[in-house]
């Protein structure tokens, strides 16, 4: 392949590493695209016609099936550890996808828009890594188990609309890991899993920065259209996604990455 046939903006590269379909080749793709943004190598294409469809590429493993196929995880014994630690693997290569679509999705934001979202894409693919490594210590990898097939469906619901995005996929999806992790980390240190639970306060921490990263940009959108977010938030859960709503919450951590008291006081009335 010439020069002239790589990738010439930030838009469309991210877009070719959402379609690859090997994980070291998308890995290290998301590391170069980020240092090519920070040399000044790849600038950002504001009137870029995105895809109508969110293509992302699949590898052959793992075997994608419907949530309730997949096994109960354990936290005790190296296979049920290990399908675990898969299961978060899983998450976070679904989490580099969503970041690069959300560069290449939605043209016209703000050049700091995708240079947050690059710097999402960037720590998710350490965070995957750091979870393959440790699988493999384990004497597994990713791909080694099944996984759930429904994380990129929300993805395609928002992919019309820039604050829908914003407001359901960070602010809902992966703000469940906000109030899940610190309990299994707890779990993991409990069993002697200390890598593990090592692993889990990394992303842990990243996490209030990617969620609140997606706070920032569902209230700017908001603000631009002149709607009142609070409200927006909670019409987009009714329409969309009450389904995923679940509690209890980790109020302390969504506060930090940018929920209101409004916004706590509305998922809290909420009934699941």
């Amino acid at each position: 392949m010439t020069n002239d046939a790589l990738p010439q903006t930030l838009n469309e590269a991210a877009y070719c590493s959402l379609k690859e379909i090997n994980v070291e080749q998308k890995i290290s793709q998301t590391h170069r695209i980020k240092m090519q943004r920070e040399a000044k190598m790849l600038d950002v294409q504001f009137d870029y016609a995105p895809h109508k469809i969110c293509e992302v590429g699949v590898p052959e493993r793992p075997l994608l099936v419907s949530f309730n196929k997949l096994p109960k995880r354990s936290v005790s014994g190296v296979k049920g550890h290990a399908a675990m630690i898969h299961a978060f693997a899983h998450i976070e290569y679904n989490a580099i996808n969503i970041a690069l679509d959300a560069i290449c999705r939605f043209p016209g934001m703000p050049v700091e828009y995708y240079d947050d979202w690059l710097k999402i894409a960037h720590e998710e693919a350490i965070h995957f890594q750091l979870l393959q490594d440790y699988l493999i210590t384990l004497g597994y990898e990713y791909g080694s188990f099944d996984a759930h097939s429904g994380l990129w469906e929300m993805v395609e619901i928002t992919a019309h609309d820039v604050m829908v995005r914003m407001a359901l996929v960070p602010r809902v999806l992966e703000a469940r890991g906000l109030d899940v992790t610190p309990d299994i980390i707890q779990k993991f240190n409990h069993h002697g899993h200390t890598r593990a639970a090592e692993i889990l306060e990394v992303i842990y921490q990243d996490e209030i920065g990617h969620v609140e990263i997606g706070s920032k940009w569902f209230n700017y959108t908001c603000s631009q259209r002149g709607l009142n977010s609070a409200e927006v938030f909670s019409e987009l859960i009714e329409k969309f996604a009450i389904d995923k709503i679940r509690k209890p919450f980790n109020s302390i951590a969504r506060k930090q990455a940018g929920f209101s008291t409004k916004e706590m006081e509305y998922l809290n009335s909420c009934t699941n």
